[in-house]
């Protein structure tokens, strides 16, 4: 809930400018709330310039705000190069990812922007063996369920799930995560918030030097009746995209080409 000292306010009338659903308004010496309007973004708290504002309670906690950092403009560099030699990476060696680094991941997944500040993605994290074991299991076993049921109606998506299938059941291979030891998988009502959740999760994995493939082909199996029932998938949401993290095997030397992004000028 948003609350206002209205002792201290200065009235700057800078919340209100900032509010973009309109709750706020300056009445005199007041500043006026309307909580049917209010989202919680928290523009207002953050351009208070004497913290008057604050957003506490109702699953928010007002401990974990921190002041502004400003970063060195240099950043721009470093924040561009983790950009461009990003691979999508498909071989994993046996390190486990720390606990602090998955904290880390996860603490930066609730600021990930959601539409209306709704917040409503949920995280599947699996970072025991075993558990990915079985994961890998179920999801290529109903790939298999799902391939053979699309052969006339989807030849191609079927021939992917089908060997997807048949990698895990006659190699024993794990062509769903590559034998990562981190899996976290993003549920959501919504493909862009959930897209974003994952996005936003990439730039903390990237930058403590840890190597992650986006892997939307698990979304299927895990979208079905019984694996949903299984994994107590709630039922508001769908599985977006999954993310497969660890160490990466390999070495990369440089980046690689990519074609220019067509610009649409009006």
């Amino acid at each position: 809930m948003l609350h206002i000292d209205q002792d201290l306010c200065i009235q700057c009338n800078a919340c209100v400018d900032e509010c973009s659903m309109h709750c706020l308004s300056l009445d005199g010496n007041e500043v006026k709330y309307d909580a049917t309007k209010c989202i919680f973004c928290g523009h207002c708290m953050a351009v208070c310039p004497k913290e008057v504002l604050w957003i506490d309670g109702d699953g928010y906690d007002i401990e974990e705000v921190e002041e502004y950092q400003f970063i060195d403009k240099t950043m721009a560099y470093q924040v561009r190069n983790d950009i461009i030699t990003r691979r999508s990476v498909r071989s994993f060696n046996d390190q486990e990812v720390s606990t602090v680094k998955l904290n880390k991941i996860l603490e930066v997944a609730k600021y990930a922007p959601t539409a209306k500040n709704c917040q409503q993605n949920a995280l599947m994290v699996l970072n025991e063996p075993e558990e990915i074991d079985e994961l890998v299991a179920d999801i290529s076993e109903k790939l298999g369920e799902l391939g053979e049921s699309m052969k006339e109606t989807n030849p191609k998506v079927a021939e992917m799930f089908l060997a997807k299938y048949k990698e895990f059941k006659e190699e024993g291979k794990d062509g769903i995560f590559y034998g990562a030891p981190l899996v976290i998988m993003v549920f959501s009502p919504s493909d862009v918030d959930g897209t974003l959740c994952a996005a936003t999760m990439a730039q903390m994995i990237t930058v403590q030097d840890l190597g992650f493939c986006y892997i939307g082909l698990a979304n299927a199996a895990m979208n079905s009746e019984e694996l949903r029932a299984k994994y107590n998938i709630p039922a508001d949401k769908h599985c977006v995209i999954s993310m497969a993290i660890g160490y990466y095997d390999a070495e990369y030397f440089c980046t690689v080409p990519r074609k220019e992004v067509p610009l649409i000028f009006k």
